[in-house]
Parts: structure tokens; sequence; C-alpha cells
């Protein structure tokens, strides 16, 4: 994975204890925003922001070195959680807990079906590495820890959101009446996935 170096130096339990914390105290609600938008419930989400953090810890108990650790920490919860959902998608379930999100929204549900559907539509426009890319962007990271997170080059993430945007440009004047920022919420945290 990238952002980290073959540096292999041992850390004392309490240092290491310490540097996680503060790394948790940091970056995990970010993270914990990423993962809903990818998770399809917040139990899941809360799992795999843990997971991430395990697998940190227990690559630096081993003397790994990250140069760039939130980037790392992105990386694995990614990875993690697309695991995840190809499970999940291989046994066709539906969670109970996504059917009792929807009963206890306190909007018009008009507006919220409006929303939803706008959110899909921006969705199936972006490939899965636009959405990936976006998402990321839309969880605060700049473009040098998406290029860390994605593997790619600097370039390629400049060029990724570049075509996100041509792509929701058209549109944008129906989208922006219709509530796009609304929809781009919906899009982040409700995990709509991409048609290709």
């Amino acid at each position: 994975m990238s952002g980290s170096s073959p540096r292999t130096e041992g850390i004392r339990g309490h240092e290491l204890h310490a540097e996680v914390s503060d790394l948790y105290q940091r970056h995990s609600a970010c993270l914990l925003k990423y993962a809903a938008s990818m998770a399809r419930n917040e139990e899941e989400a809360h799992d795999a922001v843990q997971e991430a953090y395990l697998r940190y810890f227990i690559q630096r108990r081993y003397g790994r070195q990250f140069d760039n650790p939130r980037a790392w920490l992105y990386q694995v919860l990614h990875n993690y959680l697309l695991d995840r959902l190809k499970a999940v998608a291989g046994r066709l379930e539906v969670a109970s807990s996504d059917l009792e999100g929807i009963a206890d929204q306190n909007q018009n549900p008009e507006k919220l079906l409006q929303c939803r559907e706008l959110a899909g539509e921006i969705a199936a426009a972006l490939t899965g590495r636009e959405l990936h890319c976006l998402r990321l962007r839309a969880g605060g990271l700049c473009y040098e820890e998406i290029a860390d997170a994605m593997d790619v080059r600097l370039g390629t993430v400049g060029a990724l959101l570049t075509r996100v945007h041509q792509k929701l440009r058209p549109s944008r004047k129906q989208w922006i009446a219709m509530g796009l920022a609304d929809a781009v919420c919906s899009f982040l945290v409700e995990g709509q996935t991409p048609s290709s």
C-alpha cells in the first residue's frame, strides 16, 4: 500500500498507544463520515473504522513506518468496506436497519424521494474511481492524500475531479433547482453506487 516506507523500527507500547490515540482524535470523525458514505448502516461504518485503526496499530507494532498515516487509513478503510459490500451483495441481504432508517426521517417524504432520485442520477453519472475520488475529497482529503489513498498519481486525482465536475455541470441548473446540495449529501451519506 502507498503512504508507507519499508523502514522497520520498533516502537514502545505507550508511545504506540499515544500515537494511535492522537490519530484517532484527529481523523476518526472524517473516517467515520467516509465509511458511512459506503456502508449501509452506522454500526458497519463504526466497525470498519475500528478495523482500520486496529490494522494500523498492528502494522506499527511490527515496526512499519508510514509517511502519510491518514491516507493509509483511508485506503485500508475503503478496501475493507469494498470487501464487506461484495460479501453482502453476494448474499443479497436487506438489513432491517436500512428500512428503519427510512421510516425515521423527519423530512417531507416527497422531498426525500426526489433527493434520493437525484442522488441516484449523480451516482449513475460517475465511474467507480470518480465516485471514490469524490468521496475522499468530500471527506476533506487534499489531492496528495487522495493520490496516496487511491494509489494513483497526483495528476490522475485532478483529472478524476475535473471529469466529475464536467459530468455534473450539464444538468447543474436542474439539479440546483431540485436541491443539489441535499442530493449530494444523500449520495455521500447513503452510499449510492455508480452504474459503471
